[in-house]
């Protein structure tokens, strides 16, 4: 495996397995599914297994799709990672707006401008710029939180706040290669559209598989796997 970082390796990871074709048409089958949202475990759960697979050294990290069992439980918990994130910053973001909008309510006024005053007014234009900020910070942490969750197969893990930070912190170039080429990959994954979307599904699918090809080799690089990986996570 490479001593640093391979950003170019991230795209190619996946041909190297003799059979990347049918596991990445699997994935397709199962990102579909995700808009029922039945889809969205195993795709969780495949995507953790190999960023595992990547920071163990695997030469060959696509799991295979023969333990729907295993892999929906695995997603599960990362599934539920993300879902305490969101719902967490989404209640924060809940609150501050209706108490900037409480004095609106109160005072049935049909002009918000009016009800609010011209200091109402620069803090909604706060709030907003606020809230992208948070969006952005978000997008950025809980990729760190999944990586921990998925070594230690532990819920907890995905929630130690500071030490998520602190990963960030001390793979901080390696860490934002990592987004970058989700970035890339995700931008290439929308010429499955130009396959009257038959090829839509895979073609994101292989973008997530980038995502956790780099954070597996993040992680790697960084020694994580050896202080928090569990042994059942692997396959």
């Amino acid at each position: 495996m490479p001593a640093e970082f391979d950003f170019g390796r991230s795209f190619t990871f996946t041909q190297e397995d003799p059979d990347w074709v049918s596991k990445i048409l699997l994935g397709g089958v199962a990102a579909l599914a995700c808009s029922l949202l039945v889809g969205i475990p195993f795709v969780a759960g495949y995507l953790g297994r190999t960023l595992v697979n990547v920071a163990k050294g695997a030469p060959r990290p696509l799991p295979e799709w023969d333990d729907l069992g295993g892999l929906f439980h695995e997603g599960l918990r990362l599934t539920g990672v993300y879902l305490v994130h969101m719902v967490g910053v989404l209640a924060v973001m809940a609150v501050l707006f209706a108490l900037l909008f409480l004095p609106l309510i109160l005072s049935h006024s049909e002009d918000p401008a009016h009800a609010l005053g011209p200091i109402g007014v620069l803090l909604v234009v706060g709030l907003y710029g606020l809230l992208l900020l948070v969006s952005l910070a978000t997008a950025i942490y809980v990729p760190a939180a999944l990586v921990r969750s998925a070594l230690s197969g532990s819920f907890a893990a995905g929630l130690e706040w500071r030490e998520n930070v602190a990963f960030i912190k001390a793979n901080l170039a390696n860490y934002a290669l990592s987004l970058v080429s989700y970035l890339v990959a995700g931008f290439i994954a929308q010429f499955g559209f130009l396959l009257c979307c038959v090829g839509l599904f895979p073609a994101v699918f292989w973008s997530y598989l980038v995502l956790a090809v780099s954070l597996g080799q993040t992680a790697r690089l960084a020694g994580l796997s050896q202080r928090l990986v569990a042994p059942q996570a692997l396959g």
